[in-house]
């Protein structure tokens, strides 16, 4: 998908969204801030605009590890940061709704930003960046891409829609046309995200998934252009369809940015440099393989029956994958990323309630699912038009629970979650010989027939600590119980990620959040005693807990 983008000059970035902040706290202007509600001398027309600022501080609290930093593949990021601080970032977030009629609408929504930690990067090693000038040398710093959309000032439009609800006999229809989002399935946490139904139904902000542990699945979906439609057809059915107009790989932290762990995925990845053979010999970027970049699309129906205290889903979908895997041509001395199409997925869904519980579950098929993958070695010559990496047919399960507590001893109240996901394959499909769980792998990332890997949130809440103060311990932990996924991000045995924090939210309108995030996991290291693989991206990312400090009001 090629987002709308808003530019802006630093200068006018800092003054004009510096002075609203600073002004905003200073004169206590925001107290009783709410949504803006435009009068338009109409009462059929409702136009809301909201804004919302955000202001990070992140500080890294753990020194390098030399066994990570000496992969030249997986260190741009690590040595970017020195112990010290690695976000200094300014957000803000503007919304408008109009609705006419309580029927028809559109909505705009737009996000500026600009983080000065990146101003001065701390990397001395050139003979490793994996940067790259525009006439191919080596450099220190970060791509173009990364350096737009971690450093700023820069900005882009989210949502830009418009909606609608028809009445065509005794059938409501609700549509929307535009850039927006929607994940069906009952997906709750990032894990969900990847084994749910909604899996590539959306581009996922994987940043934000790094660095708060505990995230639901729908604060990461970017929006992307479609129309999607549903038909109320009875008070028990409806159906629903979608189809997308464009396509966005998911949002993995780029080459140099702090959370980025590999190197070579996503736009910032402009080299691979060779680890073996002739020191300094570098693969440089090529393009990238995607046969389509539109016409993925969904139907969905969901029924609820008056003997199910509940709602079952039904779900098609066939699109391409928003994760990639990697190939390289010896003949022209570059690497690329190659995106799997024609995925078909047969999905199912439950949403109840049992005992003060909303309990969620999800079951799917994937056929010709691409699986996690070696490095593709193609011939020379024009490139193929699919990806050459091992595809085959995949079952993803998951299964969440939400619930609040209250009038405790210890806290006044408090909010859990937790989700328990799985996941194996039926068969292998294509390029046997590149799947990383064929007999002749045996590395400590080797995928496992069947994976599970849980997320688990738990928020107790202390009301009115002082007059207009909440206090909260935001508490958040995932982990891979068993087996490592046969596909990516799909989860690995022993690694994982876990956050600890304070929250404090007063007067309804200013939240204050302190928290200390760090990562875990498993890694193969060679006889230099440098990590040569690792068992998911978290592992790479074990050098890098951090204490975050975040403020955000809503104008």
């Amino acid at each position: 998908m090629k987002s709308a983008h808003l530019w802006v000059r630093e200068g006018q970035f800092q003054k004009a969204v510096l002075g609203i902040a600073v002004t905003a706290i200073s004169s206590g202007m925001l107290q009783n801030a709410s949504a803006i509600s435009i009068d338009t001398g109409n009462p059929d027309i409702q136009v809301r605009w909201d804004n919302t600022i955000r202001y990070n501080l992140g500080y890294r609290v753990e020194s390098q590890d030399d066994t990570i930093i000496g992969n030249p593949n997986f260190d741009d990021g690590d040595r970017n940061f020195d112990k010290g601080l690695v976000s200094n970032r300014l957000d803000l977030l503007s919304e408008a709704d109009i609705v006419f009629n309580q029927r028809y609408g559109a909505r705009v929504s737009a996000a500026a930003w600009y983080d000065q930690a990146y101003e001065n990067l701390d990397n001395d090693s050139l003979a490793t960046s994996n940067h790259m000038t525009s006439n191919g040398q080596p450099a220190l710093g970060l791509s173009r891409y990364a350096d737009r959309y971690y450093h700023g000032p820069s900005g882009e439009i989210l949502d830009a829609f418009v909606f609608g609800q028809f009445d065509v006999s005794d059938v409501q229809l609700n549509g929307k046309l535009g850039q927006h989002s929607l994940a069906w399935g009952e997906a709750l946490l990032t894990g969900g995200a990847i084994h749910g139904v909604s899996y590539s139904q959306n581009s996922l902000d994987l940043g934000k998934a790094q660095a708060s542990p505990g995230i639901e699945a729908k604060e990461l979906y970017r929006p992307q252009p479609q129309i999607s439609m549903q038909a109320q057809l009875t008070p028990e059915f409806s159906l629903a369809a979608q189809y997308f107009f464009d396509w966005e790989r998911m949002q993995i932290p780029e080459a140099g940015t702090y959370f980025g762990g590999q190197d070579i995925v996503n736009e910032g990845a402009e080299s691979l440099v060779a680890r073996t053979g002739v020191p300094g010999v570098r693969l440089l970027r090529g393009p990238d393989i995607i046969k389509e970049e539109h016409g993925d699309y969904g139907l969905a129906a969901r029924w609820r029956p008056t003997w199910l205290d509940g709602t079952l889903g039904f779900y098609y979908r066939s699109f391409t994958d928003k994760l990639p895997q990697v190939y390289q041509q010896a003949s022209t001395r570059r690497f690329g990323l190659a995106y799997g199409d024609d995925i078909d997925m047969y999905g199912l869904s439950l949403s109840t309630v049992v005992g003060g519980l909303s309990i969620g579950a999800d079951l799917n098929y994937r056929k010709n699912m691409p699986l996690v993958s070696g490095v593709a070695a193609l011939p020379g010559g024009a490139l193929p038009d699919d990806t050459p990496g091992a595809r085959g047919n995949t079952v993803h399960g998951l299964v969440n629970a939400v619930g609040t507590l209250s009038n405790t001893p210890l806290f006044d109240s408090a909010s859990y979650a937790g989700e328990l996901t799985w996941n194996t394959w039926t068969s292998v499909t294509e390029h046997k010989d590149l799947f990383k769980g064929n007999d002749a792998y045996h590395a400590v990332d080797k995928p496992d027939k069947n994976a599970i890997a849980m997320g688990l949130n738990f928020t107790p809440t202390w009301y009115q600590v002082f007059p207009g103060g909440d206090l909260s311990l935001p508490l958040s932990y995932s982990q891979g119980l068993r087996g490592n996924s046969v596909v990516t991000l799909g989860g690995n045995e022993g690694t994982g990620s876990y956050s600890v924090g304070l929250g404090l939210d007063y007067l309804s309108q200013y939240r204050f959040d302190l928290k200390y995030v760090d990562f875990f996991g498993d890694v193969d290291k060679d006889a230099n005693n440098v990590v040569s693989v690792a068992n998911g991206t978290s592992a790479i990312l074990k050098d890098r807990g951090l204490i975050t400090f975040t403020f955000k009001t809503t104008i």
